[in-house]
């Protein structure tokens, strides 16, 4: 039940669980809401993960989609905008992963950067730091942070490229 999640003034420290995405604004009547991903584990947030707000409250994600270079969340039992708005703001907390996924710099060297609509922005050539998250250096010149990563390949590294990422 969502009705009332604004009124707790008690918060619970979710208790071995780890920020993966905050609420954003509601998105339209349906109860959707924008979503701002914490974690830079690809596909860390997803259709049918149980999460937990800092009141206890257990939801379910129903559907991830992008919407032009953002992202929206619909949570099962959430249906209108007046629920989604009292659930905006909040963080939501996951279980840990058992074994997070680890990409190691050598494995992306020399592969080519494909995006989601399957085109191929040529090879690695480079890893840079950086604080925000690693860059991938692609031959064109064009950097690419290594949070934006879906799966690794033998040959390639699938990417979810927001819109304009490629743009100069």
């Amino acid at each position: 039940m969502v009705a009332g999640v604004a009124d707790h003034d008690e918060t619970t420290d979710p208790v071995d669980r780890v920020e993966v995405a905050q609420l954003g604004r509601s998105h339209g009547l349906g109860g959707e809401l924008y979503l701002r991903l914490l974690s830079d584990v690809p596909g860390r947030v997803h259709t049918g993960l149980r999460v937990v707000t800092k009141f206890g409250q257990e939801l379910l994600v129903s559907e991830v989609r992008p919407l032009g270079d953002r992202l929206l969340v619909r949570l099962d039992g959430v249906n209108s905008m007046e629920e989604a708005k009292r659930l905006s703001g909040l963080t939501l907390y996951a279980d840990p992963l058992d074994e997070p996924p680890v990409t190691l710099v050598s494995q992306l060297i020399g592969k080519s950067v494909f995006d989601q609509h399957h085109l191929d922005h040529g090879p690695v050539v480079a890893v840079q730091a950086n604080p925000a998250s690693e860059l991938m250096v692609l031959e064109s010149g064009a950097l690419v942070p290594t949070l934006f990563i879906l799966e690794v390949a033998d040959d390639r590294v699938l990417i979810e490229a927001p819109e304009g990422l490629f743009e100069l």
